[in-house]
């Protein structure tokens, strides 16, 4: 067995592990599995609109960072990598492995491999900036106005949303920085001075400079960086629409869109920097588990949603899968196509 397959087989087995872990706290796991079944269908139908609408604005926010590097790819092609990477990140350990998808398509497709990797990365940056945003605004008006159905917090709600508030503050002010500073050449300047004085500076200078070039092309087009901002924001606010969405279809009333928002990014955040599982199985379940419970919507109920938007994760994901598939076999056509048979050969 070879070492990148027992890896995989050991996250799997940290997958069903967490499950495992999570339906062990469960009190009664029947009731569970009753709230799942008996879930409204309507509302689970709505939220898979909201999950397949978001995927399909990815898609097109980063088309318009494409066309603002003079990379032109028609959108229904966009439209089907971006679906292909978001079976890889379903199905894959962490969310990055659709990142390297859709760039490795782009760059076979267009031979602009180091532009391909720059949307990508400016993508990825632009949308965890606006997803921590939305979570430093919403905990922070928690915090100041109270819970929206007017309950007091419990003491462990209330020191999550002191620690989300400052933690997506902190967050989203530092990673502005970083693209503030890779986006302009003063700020990136100051910026190279502080990390030549800090320890491992050729290393860090290297990473630095690497991320200036990607970045390069973006200075002088504002226009689409705000574009992308506008798609980031739609998709934070599908995404959260159809968590609440789940949530009610379990349980109705067991969550505000409000406080949906300031847990939205920190489940999608706990999942790329904890890539244990394939697809963020398991610790996507612990994390909404988690969460519920500390502000109040329930443990179980969490747990439900956690299970039943994965699942839904996985049918919306499906037919990436199926053109990943048909694009394997185009390409090996095309290659067989033209390699001369005996007959022709000189």
């Amino acid at each position: 067995m070879t070492k990148s397959r027992l890896l995989d087989l050991l996250k799997f087995a940290v997958a069903i592990a967490l499950l495992g872990w999570l339906f062990m706290k469960l009190p009664d796991p029947g009731a569970l599995w009753w709230q799942i079944i008996h879930a409204n269908k309507w509302l689970l139908l709505a939220g898979a609109v909201c999950y397949a609408a978001a995927v399909a604005i990815s898609g097109l926010k980063w088309g318009v960072l494409l066309r603002a590097a003079g990379v032109k790819v028609p959108v229904a092609r966009l439209l089907s990598y971006q679906w292909v990477a978001e079976f890889f990140n379903n199905f894959l350990p962490a969310q990055v492995g659709g990142d390297v998808m859709r760039g490795y398509a782009v760059a076979t497709d267009t031979r602009r491999k180091a532009d391909a990797a720059a949307s990508v990365l400016i993508d990825r940056f632009i949308g965890l900036i606006v997803f921590m945003a939305f979570a430093a605004v919403a905990s922070s008006a928690m915090l100041v106005w109270g819970q929206p159905d007017g309950q007091a917090f419990t003491t462990e709600g209330l020191l999550f949303m002191r620690f989300a508030a400052v933690g997506s503050v902190a967050f989203t002010l530092a990673l502005s920085g970083v693209v503030a500073g890779l986006l302009s050449r003063r700020l990136g300047h100051v910026v190279e001075r502080i990390l030549a004085a800090m320890p491992m500076a050729d290393r860090t200078l290297s990473i630095w400079h690497k991320l200036a070039t990607a970045f390069h092309a973006y200075r002088d087009r504002p226009t689409a960086l705000l574009v992308t901002s506008l798609g980031s924001i739609t998709i934070v606010v599908l995404t959260s629409i159809n968590i609440w969405l789940i949530s009610w279809a379990v349980q109705p009333g067991s969550i505000t869109l409000l406080e949906v928002l300031a847990i939205n990014p920190i489940i999608v955040f706990a999942m790329l920097i904890v890539p244990l599982s394939p697809g963020g199985l398991g610790v996507r379940q612990v994390s909404f588990a988690g969460l519920f419970l500390i502000i109040g919507a329930g443990y179980e109920v969490g747990t439900a949603v956690g299970l039943l938007q994965q699942f839904i994760g996985y049918l919306v994901s499906l037919p990436g899968g199926g053109l990943w598939l048909r694009s394997g076999r185009a390409r090996q056509q095309a290659q067989q196509a033209t390699v001369p048979t005996p007959l022709e050969q000189p």
